[in-house]
């Protein structure tokens, strides 16, 4: 069968071009790929505050690949060393599982 790897977003949809620069769908290609051996055939972005799905091309060549490792390599130092920033909003806030404890949500 068929996969579609579907992010879904509380946040508004992103540009043509932000997409472009977007790597989470990819992240979480390589770990479908990985842990489960599951290839997905396509990928989207689900808006929720919209009912709005934007289909991410997954057409990913080598540069590609090198440039999202490198990427996720970045993110992940950066959580490590705790020098995460959170975006607090309230569509944001109000749908998250740790807004109860969270210093920086939105009331």
């Amino acid at each position: 069968g068929e996969y579609e790897l579907i992010d879904y977003k509380t946040g508004r949809p992103k540009s043509p071009a932000q997409l472009t620069d977007d790597v989470q769908l990819s992240v979480y290609a390589v770990g479908a790929r990985e842990a489960w051996r599951l290839e997905a055939s396509s990928q989207a972005y689900y808006y929720l505050l919209d009912d709005q799905k934007v289909a991410v091309p997954s057409d990913e060549g080598e540069d590609r690949a090198d440039w999202v490792r490198d990427v996720a390599m970045e993110v992940a130092e950066g959580i490590l060393s705790q020098g995460f920033e959170p975006t607090p909003s309230f569509a944001a806030c109000s749908v998250c599982d740790y807004r109860l404890v969270c210093p920086a949500a939105e009331r």
